[in-house]
């Protein structure tokens, strides 16, 4: 996936990120608890992203 697609996901409010899960939980369309699980998959997500990235740059480095 090319970085400008990236960044694009990124911006769009899903319940995938915080800002999405709001407005979700605000409107009814959500429960707290259903933003709760959501917000672990996102951080369970991020922390993949990291390791991946981590294990690119060691590779590189040797």
């Amino acid at each position: 996936m090319a970085e400008d697609e990236k960044e694009e996901e990124k911006e769009e409010e899903t319940v995938y990120d915080e800002g999405g899960r709001e407005e979700l939980v605000d409107s009814g369309e959500m429960s707290p608890e259903e933003a709760g699980f959501m917000q672990g998959y996102e951080k369970a997500d991020e922390e993949k992203e990291e390791k991946e990235e981590k294990k690119e740059k060691k590779e590189e480095e040797e």
